[in-house]
This record gives C-alpha cells, sequence and structure tokens, in this order.
C-alpha cells in the first residue's frame, strides 16, 4: 500500500480554452446546429465568430421552420422541438410571413398610418417601412387593413408585391414610398390564390387556373414602383375540382410551376397533388410526372422549391412535396389520435401521404413555411 501510495499521480492535462477550437472541428460542430444555434455559435467569441465565417459557404442552408401566424414561435420539421423569436414590441401584430420576413403592423388609432406598417426579419434585425393602408376605407381592429393582405413577396430591388384576399387585385411599393401602386383586374370573376416573381414579372393565378402576369417597373427618378393592368397568359381548365392552387418557382429559377391539390375519385385518399408548367409562349399548362432533384414547401403564404442535393438528409429527397394548412381535406394517413394535422409531406413517386409532427399541429393552426437566412 505505502509503495502504490508512494507512486506520483499523473499530472492532469492542461486545460485548453474554448476559443482554441480547431477551425475544421468548429465546422463538424456547425454542420450539426440548428440555424439560431448557429448564430449563437458565432456569438460566443472572436474566434468563434471567425470560424463562422470560414465555414459558411460549405455550411448546408437551414432546414425550413414551420411558423405561427403570431410570429413568435416555431418548430423544426427534423426535430418537432418549439423554439421561440423575439419581436421590437408586444404592441406590433403579425399578419403575415414571406420566406424570411414578417409582416408587422403598429395600431394606428385613426392617425396618419404612416412607418406603422412594416417588414422585418427577425433573424438579422433588418426592417423595411412600407406605405399606410391599400384602402383607407378599411381597418382591422385598430390596426392598418394588413389583414386583408393574401401574400406578399420581396422582389429585388427591395419591391414589395402583395395581393389581397377575395379580389383580383395586386400591389406593389418600394421602401420610402408614400402609397401603393395597385392594379385590380375587373374583368375577373375569381379572385388571385397566389402570386410569384419570375422572369422578371409578377404571375398570379385565380382560383378558376387562370393565370395573368403583371409588370413592374420603377421610376429612375423618384424611384418609386407602379404594376401594371393584367394580361392573361393561360385559361385554366374549369372542369377540374381543385381545393387548392399554388405557384412556385423551379429551384433553377427557370420555370414557373403550379401545384394543384385536387379531389380525386378512384383513389384511396380521395386527393392528390399535381404539378404543371406554365408554357407561356403556347398558353398553356404541361403536366409534369416527376420534380426530380426539387422538394417543394407549400402554404398559403409563403411556398418555395429547394434542391434535394443541398442536404444530406432523410426529410430532402426529390419528387416531395411538404404543405401546410390542408387538414381541412387532408387524409386519414395524415392525422393522429389527437385529431386532424394541418400539416403532412406527399410522395409524388407513389402518390402516398405521410404525416410529420402529427401530434403537434393542428386543425385551426395557422402556420406557414419560414425560411432562415439573414
Amino acid at each position: 500500500m505505502g509503495a502504490w501510495s508512494s507512486k506520483a499521480k499523473p499530472p492532469l492535462p492542461e486545460a485548453r480554452p474554448w476559443s482554441d477550437l480547431p477551425p475544421e472541428l468548429a465546422g463538424l460542430v456547425l454542420c450539426r446546429l440548428p440555424f439560431l444555434d448557429r448564430v449563437r455559435f458565432g456569438s460566443v467569441c472572436r474566434h468563434w465568430r471567425h470560424a463562422v465565417r470560414q465555414q459558411t459557404p460549405a455550411l448546408p442552408p437551414a432546414f425550413p421552420w414551420i411558423i405561427s401566424f403570431n410570429g413568435l414561435t416555431y418548430r423544426s420539421i427534423q426535430d418537432g422541438q418549439v423554439r421561440r423569436l423575439s419581436r421590437p414590441s408586444k404592441s406590433t401584430a403579425c399578419w403575415g410571413f414571406s420566406e424570411n420576413w414578417l409582416l408587422l403592423a403598429r395600431p394606428w388609432h385613426g392617425h396618419d398610418p404612416k412607418n406603422y406598417n412594416f417588414l422585418e426579419n427577425p433573424l438579422s434585425g433588418a426592417v423595411i417601412p412600407l406605405p399606410g393602408q391599400l384602402d383607407p376605407d378599411m381597418s382591422v381592429n385598430g390596426f392598418a387593413e394588413l389583414a386583408c393582405i393574401h401574400k406578399f413577396i420581396v422582389c429585388p430591388n427591395n419591391v414589395i408585391v402583395a395581393t389581397t384576399i377575395s379580389c383580383p387585385l395586386v400591389a406593389c411599393c418600394r421602401p420610402g414610398m408614400s402609397s401603393w401602386s395597385t392594379s385590380l383586374h375587373a374583368g375577373s370573376e375569381s379572385y388571385y390564390e397566389d402570386i410569384a416573381f419570375y422572369n422578371g414579372g409578377i404571375y398570379a393565378i385565380t382560383t378558376r387556373g387562370d393565370l395573368f402576369k403583371h409588370e413592374v417597373s420603377v421610376d429612375n427618378g423618384n424611384g418609386e414602383a407602379a404594376v401594371s393592368s393584367a394580361k392573361q397568359v393561360i385559361k385554366g381548365n374549369e372542369t377540374v375540382v381543385v381545393v387548392s392552387r399554388f405557384l412556385v418557382v423551379s429551384s433553377c429559377g427557370n420555370k414557373l410551376l403550379m401545384v394543384n391539390h385536387e379531389k380525386c375519385h378512384g383513389v384511396q385518399e380521395g386527393y392528390v397533388f399535381k404539378v404543371f408548367e406554365a408554357d407561356v409562349e403556347m398558353a398553356r399548362w404541361s403536366q409534369v410526372a416527376s420534380l426530380g432533384d426539387q422538394v417543394l414547401f407549400l402554404s398559403r403564404k409563403c411556398s418555395k422549391a429547394i434542391p434535394a442535393s443541398t442536404h444530406d438528409d432523410e426529410y430532402f429527397r426529390g419528387d416531395k412535396i411538404y404543405f401546410l394548412d390542408r387538414a381541412l381535406q387532408g387524409p386519414k394517413k395524415c392525422r393522429s389520435q389527437s385529431g386532424l394535422t394541418s400539416s403532412g409531406l406527399y410522395d409524388l413517386r407513389d402518390n402516398t401521404y405521410h404525416p410529420i409532427l402529427s401530434d403537434n399541429l393542428h386543425v385551426g393552426d395557422v402556420t406557414s413555411w419560414f425560411f432562415p437566412h439573414k
């Protein structure tokens, strides 16, 4: 016992600060972190921030989030974990989303609504001020009537384009403009169900499947944007029973896709997704049998196509469609013990449905896809 105790204990290894983490190891850690954790990683110290800058070009894009309508919480489809975002003030109301922007408003109570409407990127803190109301005769609970905006898009040159609920109207503006430029297609008997920025123009799809194009121009003198009247480019098929239509630009940017959620007889689930490509020259829709490398994320407020090759994960495989807000027409396979869900996965290869986060999202949840980047 004495001989054993007389032996010198080996010295403990010298502790090294976390800031000395080699860049190659930092890269391995970053690749496995959710987007917000990547941001926090770079905030720890100067060395880790430098590692983030070095690794950013090689990092896989962040997974889309399912964001709640209040703009405060989101879920990851990978782990279902709920996380929170911050907003500039509790008095603001969130009326919509577009990719990585929140559409926010402050109560104006009949006063000048200038600067009361704005867009904010909750990750970078960037803010884009919006003009006042689209229609001065409309207001909702003391807020400027952003509630009537069905969908908005932030286009190149900071041109913001929006369409409203229950009418075929397109409006556009730029930061600093005093008012919206609007174009109401009086000749259409149905409203615009979705819009997309494609090939320099705004394309709008009606509930009947008619495709219209609006040109957007910017005055180089005063910087204000203007939207033209509608031009019909494709006539829809009124004989098809369609629950919802979506417009999505392909991941490579060279195709405009229409995705129909159709009621079909003689199939087990009763509803199928069909994808069509716009052939503007021939003025027709051509059905697409396969999406190839693309994964589509569909929701009423925001839809996007992402190349599957950018992610090495089971969630990103080509020919898949992730959808939200489809619970009222959703198939049985997208239901859980707690009831219907408002999210699901549709596989175009075999026309089958699969649940995602089935115990977290329920009928009545107003959600959208949010694509986290600064």
